[in-house]
């Protein structure tokens, strides 16, 4: 259903059945067509979890690149007017963004839906449109917000301020949690399920604790994060080893692999390395993130592969993301992580760093440093230690962006969004962007260009400063 949507900025109306209304004449139809934006989450061939990570770890200091068609992304150096591969991301996002509009207009205007899936998939439509303008929005800066399946509207949108987005971001997260089951639903939309694939309430509560954590509202983000981490009975941290096996506890919100029955998850087949990493394409951890974890730290002996290359004297060790295990097999044991509660934690930690609150936030950095400690051995002789309550509120802070950068590198862009929203990108990337390119490290880059063939088709779109 989804292959129909059109590009919001072309001329012609959307030519596909969701904008016909006969979709939400009837349960199973409806429900399918959610079901469609899901699938396209992981088939996309710019927006699964995979590639997200791929293009934003390589665009900030976590990988390396051995790929001749990421050049670009990797070096810091976008053009507007190129075939570049991050082009890509503003095109299927807007895709999904319109498909979500469908459902959410189809269902609001439908009185043959049983009430209950109706709510439910009015809320999931709503987090998904939610979702993508997130991504969007840390990407490009102000971006058009599309809420309607208007063609003549949307093919002349303006692009809207980053905080009028974030305003309607938050909105559409409110009501998506209204909407939404309590439970996790199946694939009818209306049984309880254990798999963690469809949005609840708590899905929605994360990515709120997210946005109220970026726009400064710190109260809310501690507020919205602590639901999920005081609710032990369904979510609780797991053991490094467990994080990204299917339906574990820690996973609030999880992408089912749909697209090859050969190999589980995208991140397990191409993060790992079975041979040298030029020969394979394939980016490799970067030396600055590799020396960024601290001794005993046993994120790095459980979430760092190696691969030697014994063809080269000496041999050369390469490193890669290795957070998830299983390459192939029709046996699926994990799903792609998209919202986790160790996220909660440091959401929550920042939230009380910034009302002053140096004890909890403290308290809750260590409760992942005290995961993260393993046990003592030949390999991590000195455990990981807690954090000192000496620490003062920038030591906090510094240590807040540590802790994430640890925990959640090479996940759905966290440490590029994080370096940009905390001010520190050209701190970071003056001493990392030379490496890349030999070039330096220009302000502009951390916003992508609008890509120009968008702009060709709406004149009212203007570029990122920089582009020209």
């Amino acid at each position: 259903m989804l292959s129909g949507c059109r590009d919001f900025v072309e001329i012609d109306a959307p030519k596909n059945e969701l904008s016909t209304g006969t979709v939400f004449q009837n349960n199973e139809t409806a429900n399918a067509s959610m079901l469609a934006i899901y699938a396209q989450f992981y088939v996309s061939s710019s927006l699964n979890p995979y590639l997200i990570s791929l293009y934003n770890g390589l665009s900030s200091d976590e990988l390396t690149n051995n790929n001749a068609s990421l050049m670009d992304i990797y070096s810091n150096a976008i053009v507007a007017a190129s075939t570049s591969r991050a082009h890509e991301v503003w095109k299927s996002a807007y895709n999904i963004i319109y498909a979500a509009n469908s459902i959410y207009e189809g269902c609001e205007k439908s009185i043959a839906l049983d009430p209950t899936l109706k709510k439910q998939l009015i809320g999931e439509a709503l987090f998904v449109r939610a979702y993508w303008h997130f991504y969007l929005v840390n990407l490009y800066g102000d971006i058009p917000l599309v809420l309607f399946t208007d063609y003549k509207l949307n093919k002349t949108l303006l692009r809207t301020p980053a905080a009028q987005v974030y305003t309607q971001i938050i909105e559409d997260l409110k009501a998506a949690q209204i909407n939404l089951n309590e439970n996790y639903t199946g694939a009818d939309g209306l049984t309880t399920s254990i798999e963690r694939i469809r949005p609840n309430k708590a899905v929605a509560t994360a990515l709120l604790a997210r946005i109220y954590l970026y726009t400064g509202d710190y109260l809310s983000a501690e507020r919205q994060s602590s639901v999920l981490i005081d609710n032990g009975a369904v979510y609780d941290l797991v053991s490094l080893d467990q994080v990204f096996q299917k339906n574990n506890k820690e996973a609030i919100w999880q992408i089912m692999p749909t697209n090859n029955p050969s190999y589980n998850t995208q991140e397990g087949f191409q993060f790992t390395l079975t041979d040298a990493p030029a020969n394979q394409g394939k980016a490799t951890i970067s030396p600055q993130l590799l020396q960024a974890f601290e001794n005993g730290d046993s994120r790095r002996n459980t979430w760092v592969g190696k691969y030697t290359d014994l063809s080269k004297i000496p041999n050369v060790d390469y490193y890669y993301p290795a957070k998830y295990h299983q390459l192939s097999g029709t046996s699926i044991l994990e799903y792609s992580v998209t919202l986790r509660l160790a996220e909660q934690y440091l959401i929550r930690a920042e939230a009380r760093n910034e009302q002053n609150n140096r004890a909890g936030a403290i308290a809750d950095l260590n409760k992942l440093r005290t995961r993260a400690r393993g046990r003592v051995s030949i390999d991590t002789p000195n455990p990981l230690p807690a954090l000192e309550i000496s620490l003062n509120k920038e030591q906090v802070k510094m240590a807040i962006l540590h802790e994430r950068r640890m925990e959640l590198f090479t996940e759905y862009a966290h440490r590029w969004f994080d370096l940009k929203r905390t001010k520190t990108v050209g701190e970071v990337m003056k001493l990392v962007t030379p490496t890349k390119n030999g070039q330096a490290w220009e302000t502009n880059k951390q916003l992508w260009p609008v890509p120009q063939t968008e702009i060709l088709n709406n004149p009212k779109l203007t570029q990122n400063k920089g582009y020209d």
